[in-house]
């Protein structure tokens, strides 16, 4: 597990609840992080949900400059992706299924 792990994630949440306000519904960490079985080296995976339609490469590139300073200062790397809050809800891939099986609500 990350050492810093908790600091980002605190940092994360700030972040995201400040650039996307009441748009935020959810942030949710997944993967080796939430499932607890992480190494040192794991990179950390972050769900951003909104409340509306979501383009996902316009909101990859909106917070790339921060996600990249966090990065290069914690030295690890952290994968966000985003989704609607319907869709997260209620779509039966098995990426959503996973998510919402083992990950942690922020």
């Amino acid at each position: 597990m990350n050492p810093n792990l908790t600091e980002i994630l605190d940092q994360l949440r700030q972040y995201f609840q400040k650039l996307y306000g009441d748009r935020l519904a959810y942030l949710i960490l997944y993967g080796s992080q939430a499932r607890g079985d992480a190494d040192p080296d794991s990179d950390i995976d972050i769900l951003v949900v909104l409340n509306d339609a979501v383009d996902a490469w316009t909101e990859i590139n909106r917070t790339s400059q921060y996600i990249s300073e966090l990065c290069l200062k914690y030295d690890t790397l952290i994968s966000r992706n985003f989704a609607s809050k319907s869709r997260y809800q209620l779509e039966n891939s098995p990426f959503y299924m996973n998510v919402r099986r083992e990950g942690i609500l922020l």
